[in-house]
């Protein structure tokens, strides 16, 4: 897929794997191939794996490879797979050849962590890409690792940047950047379903969401809701079935991921543990998170 055609791709629902293990923590990669392959048969738009949901920095470099090729050999091009890759700019670019031999759509560029580069150095960091494979290149900013509209347009200039991943949420910082490039980037908030409806009349086209892995059914009725303006199903939807797993998922560090597969196990699908240095849930969060689950009557597999 050329990085226009990925652009055009990223609308709607953007759903983000987790990284199944089995409780001996090795990899479960069939579990990984029915997680993909059920994806693919939802509505949702695309599908991103080695994403922060997906444990990506918790991967050896042999399993990163492993987890690549299952996840592209599931889709086999149903919908588009976009794969999270990071570290150093030249295992970047090694794992973009994977992906793209592979079968995939495109790549999701993690922020750097520990380092701190210069405009310049991100901006080459792009580019060794660039050069690496054909895929499009989405920027995933987040935490330590802003954006602003100076560093989208050094990076507009690099032909496959198409896309910004925004999960720092500041809609001031976001409106600005639309502003400034327009249409030459897809826009996608990565602060999922509460912030929806703000992003989409922001200029964003899609949203990413966890709860895919376990109920596709939410985003896409928070979806439906947001681009109808119907603010009361909208808000239905985020009271009764969003919020009460967003709250959760906030309440301590690493629950982000760890409430997202433990929703999974307890629902019969293939999750496991998470590695450490996340932890699993305390006795009573997962108490109310069986309750959460009770309540929204989700189905099984």
């Amino acid at each position: 897929m050329s990085p226009t055609e990925l652009k055009r791709h990223l609308r709607g629902v953007l759903a983000f794997t987790v990284t199944p293990f089995r409780e001996n923590f090795e990899l479960d990669l069939p579990g990984l191939e029915k997680t993909v392959d059920r994806l693919c048969r939802s509505e949702v738009n695309a599908i991103f794996c080695t994403g922060g949901v997906g444990e990506f920095y918790a991967l050896d470099l042999e399993e990163y490879r492993e987890v690549i090729r299952a996840a592209a050999r599931a889709a086999q091009g149903r919908i588009p797979l976009v794969v999270g890759v990071g570290q150093s700019t030249d295992i970047a670019c090694g794992l973009a050849r994977v992906a793209e031999s592979a079968g995939a759509s495109g790549l999701m560029i993690h922020p750097s962590y520990f380092v701190d580069p210069s405009l310049e150095g991100i901006v080459a960091h792009f580019q060794a890409l660039s050069k690496a494979t054909s895929l499009g290149q989405i920027v995933f900013s987040t935490g330590g690792f802003a954006y602003s509209p100076e560093m989208m347009l050094r990076l507009a200039g690099i032909d496959s940047v198409v896309g910004l991943k925004d999960e720092i949420g500041d809609l001031k910082i976001f409106v600005a950047t639309v502003a400034a490039l327009g249409d030459r980037m897809a826009w996608i908030n990565g602060m999922a379903e509460p912030l929806a409806a703000a992003y989409f009349a922001s200029g964003a086209g899609s949203f990413t969401t966890g709860l895919a892995n376990f109920c596709p059914e939410i985003p896409l009725a928070v979806l439906q809701a947001a681009q109808s303006n119907d603010g009361v199903a909208l808000q239905e939807v985020l009271s009764r079935k969003v919020m009460p797993l967003a709250r959760l998922r906030s309440k301590r560090k690493g629950y982000s991921t760890a409430v997202i597969k433990e929703a999974m196990n307890l629902l019969g699908f293939p999750a496991g543990p998470c590695r450490l240095p996340l932890t699993p849930l305390l006795p009573a969060d997962r108490e109310e998170l069986k309750q959460i689950l009770i309540e929204l009557h989700l189905p099984q597999p």
